[in-house]
């Protein structure tokens, strides 16, 4: 089964290989953290529905619905309930098998270089915890939907690369990695990586899972 989207396999090194990895993680380690994801499904179902009793709370921090669109206090929280915290973090580089790298990046640990290296998610935790609210809302709060389906259909998302902290951030020369102002589509295609100048395909970097 693939679960990377086919626009964004083409940017990766040894694409195969991360596919490999996602099967793996599911097949060995997600299964043990289901229970626990199906909890905070339910405890953001919960808040969800109670904060729709009172119209001016639900404008006011909740995006009045519309999270894609509109800030709000719920709309941050996502981004670390399930962005940076949904899968309890068990999806790093030692038990998926692999850690992504910008060329300027790899060639600095390879070199032993005193050059500041970053981690970035790729697709934002902000953005990934608002498509995943988003499609929970959408099913009508069906967790086994979520669980079996959604969240390893989307588990790419979760995904971080490695940069020079000079490519990552913005000096007075140059920007650095755009926040918030690309689509998930635009994302899979890594343009807010091009953008700075990065260049593609990002390095594979297969590590030994403990």
């Amino acid at each position: 089964m693939n679960f990377l989207p086919n626009d964004f396999a083409k940017q990766l090194s040894d694409a195969d290989y991360v596919n490999d990895c996602i099967q793996y993680y599911l097949s060995n380690k997600y299964k043990y953290i289901k229970p626990t994801i199906k909890g905070r499904l339910l405890g953001l179902k919960a808040e969800w529905l109670n904060a729709l009793k009172y119209p001016e709370l639900f404008e006011k921090l909740y995006s009045n619905g519309d999270l894609k669109n509109k800030t709000g206090m719920f709309r941050s929280y996502l981004r670390l309930a399930s962005g940076y915290n949904l899968l309890h973090r068990t999806f790093s580089p030692s038990t998926i098998g692999f850690q992504l790298h910008t060329e300027k990046a790899f060639i600095a640990k390879q070199s032993k270089s005193n050059q500041v290296i970053t981690s970035d998610h790729i697709f934002g935790t902000t953005t990934s915890g608002v498509e995943m609210f988003t499609a929970f809302n959408n099913s009508d709060f069906d967790l086994d939907y979520m669980t079996d389906i959604y969240i390893p259909d989307s588990m790419y998302q979760n995904i971080v690369c490695e940069m020079l902290k000079s490519e990552h951030q913005e000096t007075d020369d140059k920007p650095g990695v755009a926040r918030g102002k690309h689509t998930l589509e635009e994302k899979i295609l890594l343009n807010h990586y091009k953008e700075v100048g990065i260049v593609t395909p990002l390095i594979v970097e297969r590590k030994e899972r403990k």
